[in-house]
């Protein structure tokens, strides 16, 4: 009897997820329900080397599917629901999929407040084509606001001042980066950005744009403040695509809630990437990341389970542990951030001379469970070892 395997989602986590299912179960089917018209590509140069004009469509493309690709059916339309009694997908088109396993690995899509949709010139940044319509925006030099202080608008922030544009960015809070580096570094990005000519403002509130025949012309702020703008760039965070899994019976909790091997409430169906929320067991406590390398690892991961419940191979079967990491790069500076800083009750700095840059180690109860740098790749990427190390002998104590 030949299986069928559904994968869910053209982000990295089905890319490789179906890459690995491809090698590990060689007599299933698998369709991949993509919901991209486009090849699977990469997303963190979008903000970046993309936007610059650095690199192309064509540089982002990850590698082809190999195996026997008469067994893979790559769908572009998008999920709209999950019949569980039917064990089938339903598509935007009505097609309806079975399966007999599913992997959701829908990722997440930029959150866009209501009083910043419907408005030309106004545009969030999650997907190719989001990337594609902002760069060809900026042919016409227009000053350019940007909506949020978290990573995405830094970046973007960044890449239009590299590109010569007048750029303003408001954030809510008093600090840039807050949550992806929990305060540690103070004032350090405020003064990354002013001394690179974006200005700054801080503690703003955006309560309506302003709009010249349907395009936008300015933001006004709660206090009364308006900034002139041809282009405006959100960076509001993002929400999980779990929209579609309605009334399924999977749980769903601020993303898919999996157990260590990535498996959710219903039988069969597995869940990786950024809409998965699963229990790593590095940190004991169930965690959502929408980093480019857990998503890679944990669509791997999770193909492995899903090929060792299908073929009955258990030495395929394991627990997805994993340490976050991501990076970023403004002004040419490296910023990295590895581990799960939520939760800490200690912080040290360390702005000794052994530290090419600022460098922050979080604890909790005395275990070190992040770290943070600047310029500092080296002591960073030990530091993760050191954590992974810490975890293991905690658990085999």
């Amino acid at each position: 009897m030949t299986h069928r395997i559904v994968v869910a989602g053209g982000s990295l986590a089905g890319h490789s997820a179906v890459a690995e299912l491809m090698a590990l179960v060689p007599d299933a089917d698998v369709v991949w329900v993509t919901g991209e018209r486009h090849r699977a590509y990469s997303k963190p140069a979008l903000s970046k080397e993309f936007m610059q004009a650095r690199n192309e469509i064509a540089d982002l493309m990850l590698p082809g599917i190999e195996g026997d690709l008469g067994r893979l059916r790559i769908v572009s339309e998008s999920c709209a629901s999950l019949d569980p009694s039917g064990q089938s997908v339903v598509l935007g088109n009505g097609e309806r999929i079975g399966f007999d396993q599913l992997l959701v690995a829908t990722g997440a899509r930029a959150r866009m407040p209501d009083i910043l949709q419907g408005v030309g010139g106004v545009f969030p940044l999650r997907t190719l084509d989001d990337a594609v319509a902002i760069r060809e925006s900026l042919a016409g030099k227009p000053k350019v606001v940007v909506i949020g202080g978290g990573l995405i608008g830094c970046e973007l922030a960044a890449s239009m001042r590299t590109l010569g544009l007048e750029v303003t960015l408001v954030e809510q809070l008093q600090s840039l980066l807050e949550r992806p580096f929990g305060g540690a570094f103070g004032t350090y990005f405020l003064d990354l950005h002013r001394d690179n000519g974006v200005e700054l403002i801080m503690g703003g509130m955006v309560e309506r744009l302003a709009v010249d025949n349907g395009w936008v012309a300015g933001v006004k702020l709660a206090d009364g403040t308006t900034i002139d703008a041809q282009l405006v760039v959100v960076g509001a965070g993002s929400e999980p695509c779990t929209h579609w899994l309605e009334g399924s019976g999977v749980a769903v909790d601020n993303g898919v809630v999996c157990d260590t091997y990535l498996a959710t409430s219903r039988p069969a169906i597995f869940a990786a990437g950024d809409v998965a929320r699963w229990m790593n067991p590095v940190y004991g406590i169930q965690m959502r990341v929408e980093h480019w390398t857990n998503a890679s690892a944990q669509g791997r991961a999770a193909a492995r389970n899903m090929a060792a419940a299908l073929t009955g191979r258990q030495e395929l079967r394991k627990a997805f542990g994993d340490v976050p990491y991501f990076w970023s790069d403004q002004y040419g500076q490296k910023i990295q951030m590895v581990g799960w800083h939520q939760g800490h009750d200690h912080v040290e700095l360390d702005r000794s001379g052994e530290a090419p840059g600022p460098l922050a180690r979080f604890y909790r109860d005395g275990r070190l469970v992040a770290a943070a740098g600047i310029n500092a790749p080296r002591i960073v990427m030990k530091l993760r070892r050191q954590i992974e190390e810490e975890a293991r002998a905690l658990q085999a104590a």
